[in-house]
């Protein structure tokens, strides 16, 4: 067994907009800030065209070709981030390491997870909500028994200062908007009721973040006054929460540590989201945002954050606190300086 991990594998590749992918982007800084030499592994071909492509070379990591894992050695750890290629690999992974590291972003577990499981192929379970993880873990734990398996947290690291907070965004209308995958799991069947009921002094304007034919074939066809893009190449994230005052976002999963919501609250958009998983733990009712059970309470919390703009200045600005308070580089360094002395006593 190695007495220190010095660089850490990833099979994957970071991401500037959607969950996994951008977390793991941020999880790298901290990474890079302990000293560790980082690799990446993409699962597919053709990753030179990726924004993060030269950002992440310029930072010092490796970047390898798709799925060649002739370079990890013994001991070295390997990283899925929420990853189904990451578990169709594992047999091939482990010829190579037994430190497989399986992070889990969903509320849920996947099957090909469960099989893994069974098989004894995955060393840590790694998550970032402890309630998702004190939930899963006897599920998991009732397929295999093997007391060398480990299931862990750690404190997502959350770079603020990508997402500058915006005070004012004098406007002649009201921004809102939502933002996510197109997938329509993603949107709550009564988006446009919604959106269309709450009441504003101004003019309303959306914004759809991550709408396409799947969306639109679950919600219908946004209203004129909402204007929608496919992703981030038409839209950024920073301009979509330049235009939000709230970010106004049903949606029909449970969502487990909510990326966006960290973009939302750095960025002095107001988040007004379901009452349930991650969000839950993100937003302090009332101080920092608005959670929901119904579609009347996104209606009521909406034309209120319209309303009463000085409110709403008040909230945005608690909620970047709180953004740097869960998302902050001290708690995550320490985090993370954990979970890898942790791996560092895994068989190998």
């Amino acid at each position: 067994m190695s007495s220190k991990i010095e660089r850490v594998f990833v099979h994957g590749f970071p991401g500037l907009y959607g969950g996994a992918g951008t977390e793991l982007h941020h999880q790298i800084l901290i990474w890079i800030e302990l000293g560790l030499e980082v690799h990446l592994i993409p699962t597919h071909g053709g990753i030179e065209t990726s924004p993060l492509h030269v950002p992440m070379m310029e930072l010092g990591a490796k970047i390898h070709s798709a799925n060649d894992f002739s370079g990890i050695q013994s001991g070295d750890p390997v990283f899925g981030f929420c990853n189904a290629d990451f578990l169709n690999f594992l047999p091939e992974i482990r010829r190579h390491t037994l430190r497989t590291v399986f992070v889990n972003c969903m509320t849920w577990i996947f099957e090909k997870e469960r099989q893994c499981m069974s098989d004894g192929q995955i060393a840590m379970f790694l998550y970032q909500n402890q309630e998702v993880k004190d939930r899963i873990e006897p599920q998991l734990r009732a397929l295999n028994r093997d007391p060398l398996i480990k299931f862990e947290t750690f404190s997502p690291y959350f770079d603020a200062s990508r997402f500058p907070f915006i005070s004012s965004r004098e406007s002649e209308y009201f921004g809102c908007g939502r933002i996510s995958r197109h997938d329509a799991d993603k949107f709550a069947a009564n988006t446009l009721h919604i959106y269309e009921y709450f009441v504003s002094p101004k003019f309303k304007r959306g914004l759809f973040l991550g709408f396409g034919p799947k969306s639109e074939a679950k919600i219908g066809k946004p209203y004129d006054w909402i204007r929608i893009a496919k992703d981030q190449n038409e839209v950024s994230q920073q301009d979509f929460y330049r235009h939000c005052e709230i970010v106004l976002q049903p949606m029909d999963t449970t969502e487990n540590w909510p990326r966006v919501g960290f973009e939302a609250m750095a960025s002095g958009s107001v988040l007004i989201v379901d009452d349930r998983g991650g969000w839950r733990q993100m937003v302090e009712h009332g101080k920092t945002g608005w959670l929901c059970r119904h579609a009347r309470d996104f209606i009521y919390f909406a034309s209120k954050m319209a309303y009463e703009p000085n409110l709403r200045l008040e909230m945005a600005e608690a909620a970047r606190l709180r953004a740097l308070e869960l998302g902050g580089r001290s708690a995550s360094l320490a985090s993370w300086q954990n979970v890898f002395e942790i791996i560092a006593g895994l068989p190998d």
